[in-house]
């Protein structure tokens, strides 16, 4: 294991919408979950205020989190045992 880089906190922007905050050793490895089908799906059938997160024209870009983002993630993880998936967190209201 690679103990040369720390994990960084990222959000995954969907139609220029800060949706997700995920944590990964490099953009590269945020990137590839933004490339995987199933993540597109997944978000297609969660809503926020009636509106599917995810749609099959959607943009998906990846930047580092800012400083609240990165805060709510923490928050959000804190309590979560450490495990090989990747945590996420959604940044918006999620309906139901």
């Amino acid at each position: 294991m690679d103990h040369r880089f720390s994990f960084s906190i990222f959000t995954i922007e969907i139609n220029d919408r800060p949706t997700l905050a995920l944590q990964a050793k490099r953009h590269a490895d945020a990137e590839r979950l933004c490339e995987h089908g199933q993540l597109r799906a997944k978000l297609s059938t969660i809503t926020s205020h009636g509106t599917p997160l995810c749609d099959a024209s959607a943009t998906m870009k990846i930047r580092l989190a800012t400083a609240e983002e990165a805060a709510l993630y923490r928050k959000a993880t804190q309590s979560t045992e450490p495990s090989s998936d990747t945590n996420v967190v959604y940044l918006v209201d999620l309906d139901g």
